[in-house]
């Protein structure tokens, strides 16, 4: 729970490094929340695969960190008729890797499912191996759609502080084994934190100070 909760503040925090009160609006600031909030469980995801991992776990909780990023795919297509130039040939290369980045997503967790798996991988090693390498490009992707994006990341050292981020989370696999089984959060708890960090993140951009 810690570790879940380290994640996603890191991740909001970021974004209040400069221009804490910069934001679009009730409607925009939240659908982006629930992405960064989703990003963050992805990172978190990333963190917790250590070798002796709780797969039902960690299977459970992709899910709610897929349907968080659908969330926010949707969240603007259905609430703003404007949103569907972002899906148009001459769209930003930056929406673009978003929407990869979230094709990706649906993959990790499709293929992980075993009638899938045992179709596309016929052992496990390779599996893993290929699981870890195409959560690396998503995050990558992910990454690069906020960054370029530069929504709520005013400063050069903000957009520097995600791509350290995403760095150290997709190549530090090495360390995050050392410390052994971490005990993955609950769906609910990952719902909970993601709403509430959600809510306060809209909240500090629109509310009168």
């Amino acid at each position: 729970m810690k570790l879940l909760l380290a994640t996603l503040g890191v991740v909001f925090l970021i974004t209040f490094f400069a221009a804490p009160t910069m934001g679009a609006g009730w409607f925009w600031d939240a659908g982006n929340g629930l992405g960064f909030a989703a990003f963050a469980g992805l990172l978190y995801l990333t963190i917790t695969s250590s070798r002796r991992l709780d797969v039902r776990a960690h299977q459970v909780l992709g899910y709610a960190v897929l349907f968080l990023a659908l969330l926010h795919a949707f969240w603007f297509l259905l609430g703003d008729a404007a949103a569907v130039e972002f899906l148009k040939p001459g769209a930003p290369d930056y929406m673009w890797l978003g929407i990869i980045g979230l094709l990706l997503l649906g993959i990790l967790i499709t293929v992980a499912l075993v009638p899938d798996r045992m179709r596309v991988h016929k052992d496990y090693a390779a599996f893993k191996y290929w699981h870890r390498v195409i959560a690396i490009v998503t995050i990558a992707c992910i990454t690069y759609h906020i960054v370029a994006s530069a929504f709520y990341l005013a400063t050069w050292y903000q957009a520097v502080s995600f791509v350290i981020l995403a760095v150290v989370v997709s190549f530090g696999r090495m360390y995050w084994i050392k410390l052994g089984q971490l005990p993955i959060a609950t769906v609910s708890a990952y719902l909970l934190l993601s709403i509430l960090l959600t809510a306060a993140f809209a909240a500090a951009r629109n509310l009168p100070l």
